[in-house]
């Protein structure tokens, strides 16, 4: 089964060469280069952003499972060609966070969900909210539905993720044109809306690319250096520094940026990150953005899929869809 995930990941990969967008009349967009020993360089970004200044998290604990590094390659191969699943006749379920939720039932670092604490549906984590479809991104704990490391999103700490945040935010204020006639604050979040709504596939789709491009084997060299045992947590600057990740990791930094840009008024919608699995196969996540006007808009990163899901053909829309669509 193993080989069957790699041989299905090097397929995305030759895929991504012949066709680098799949969605959409995109051009196709350099990547930021790449220095020796996986460190983050400095962004060419307008801005000038230089990530490499900030030092990453070291959490681990070293009482980690030995199989678990070893086994951390297979484990990020999660983004395998959807269309070519339907194809083959597997079945894509939802419920990955409730599989998440009975299978921490016993880990004394779960606390259930309470009618108390209406914030965290699926309970906590290790004293942080477990993320799952339509809860809070920022703040949160994302868990695997297999046993892996458990990222932690956090803007609120000072580190990369908050750093990556502003200077997007001060890019997007930069090239979003601005009417002249209206009032400066209100008039320039007014153009960044309009700005992401009319450009939200191409501008999520480099940011991505500059800061978290898809590399199983960071995944696997993190697990290893970071002596990471299941569900220990990592802070997903840790995968920023080293510029690297698989679809976990860059839906949690896609989807707390816009989280944020909607928290503070520069984007209208909904935000959530949605995944499911095929039994036996794999689990695959996205970001899923309900715009102003109600219109589903899926932000696939890994699969490079950008686009509205009524715009998407029948077997690609049933995927991403959700049970009631």
């Amino acid at each position: 089964m193993a080989c069957k995930a790699m041989t299905l990941c090097d397929r995305v990969q030759l895929r991504r060469s012949q066709n680098p967008v799949r969605r959409g009349k995109l051009q196709t967009l350099p990547l930021a280069r790449r220095e020796d020993a996986g460190t983050l360089i400095a962004m060419t970004w307008p801005t000038g952003i230089n990530l490499d200044r900030l030092e990453p998290d070291t959490r681990g604990h070293p009482d980690s499972d030995a199989t678990f590094a070893e086994d951390a390659s297979a484990a990020a191969s999660e983004t395998e060609v959807i269309v070519e699943s339907l194809s083959n006749g597997w079945s894509a379920q939802a419920g990955n966070t409730a599989h998440v939720m009975a299978r921490l039932g016993n880990n004394i670092g779960f606390e259930p969900p309470t009618a108390s604490d209406p914030a965290t549906p699926y309970g906590r984590y290790l004293g942080r909210p477990i993320i799952g479809r339509d809860s809070r991104i920022d703040g949160g704990v994302y868990i695997g539905r297999k046993p892996r490391e458990a990222i932690v999103v956090d803007m609120a700490r000072p580190g990369l993720l908050d750093n990556v945040y502003t200077n997007w935010l001060r890019e997007l204020q930069d090239q979003a044109p601005m009417w002249p006639w209206q009032h400066i604050t209100l008039g320039r979040k007014r153009a960044v809306q309009r700005y992401l709504n009319s450009h939200m596939g191409l501008l999520c789709r480099t940011l991505v690319n500059r800061v978290l491009p898809f590399d199983r084997h960071v995944v696997s060299q993190v697990a290893h250096e970071h002596t990471l045992g299941p569900d220990d947590k990592v802070r997903l600057d840790v995968y920023l520094r080293r510029r690297g990740g698989v679809c976990r990791h860059q839906v949690c930094l896609l989807g707390a940026l816009l989280e944020r840009l909607v928290d503070e008024g520069w984007l209208e919608g909904r935000v959530s990150i949605d995944r499911k699995f095929v039994p036996r196969q794999y689990s695959h996540a996205w970001v899923r953005w309900v715009d102003g006007a109600g219109q589903i808009w899926i932000l696939d990163a890994a699969q490079d899929v950008w686009g509205r899901l009524a715009s998407f053909e029948p077997e690609r829309r049933w995927f991403y869809a959700r049970e009631d669509e």
